[in-house]
C-alpha cells in the first residue's frame, strides 16, 4: 500500500492503516522519539523530536557511500506527496542540526497552508 488510508469503525475514523514513521535515536535504534501516522502527526510532534534524530532521518550518507533520507522516502511513497519529499530531501542536503529543525518545521506547517 502507497498511500495511507483511513478505515472506519462505529463511523469513528482511526488511525490510517500504513507503516509510521518512527523517529528513533541514532545510536541505539531502541529510543524512540516520536511516531506519526500522517502528516499531521508528522506536524505535531516534530517540535519535541531532537534535532539530531531529525537529521539522522532527513539526511545522512551511508557505509557505501549512498545518501539517504528515511522521511524524504516516507513522505513520497507513504503519503503520496512528492513535491513536498522534494523540498525535504533538498533541505536535508543545504541545513543541518537546529537549524534544519526549524526549517521543516516551517516546511511541513507552510504545507497545510498551501492546501
Amino acid at each position: 500500500m502507497l498511500k495511507s488510508e483511513t478505515t472506519l469503525i462505529n463511523n469513528q475514523s482511526t488511525k490510517p492503516i500504513s507503516p509510521p514513521f518512527v523517529f528513533r535515536d541514532p545510536s541505539s535504534h531502541k529510543k524512540i522519539y516520536g511516531t506519526a501516522f500522517s502528516l499531521r502527526e508528522l506536524a505535531e510532534i516534530l517540535p519535541y523530536v531532537p534535532y539530531f534524530s531529525i537529521e539522522y532521518h532527513t539526511y545522512r550518507i551511508e557505509s557505501d557511500r549512498t545518501v539517504s533520507s528515511d522521511l524524504g522516502l516516507w513522505i513520497r511513497y507513504i503519503l503520496g506527496l512528492n513535491p513536498l519529499s522534494d523540498k525535504i530531501e533538498q533541505l536535508g542536503l543545504l541545513v543541518a542540526g537546529l537549524e534544519l529543525k526549524e526549517q521543516l518545521i516551517q516546511l511541513i506547517n507552510s504545507h497545510f497552508l498551501e492546501e
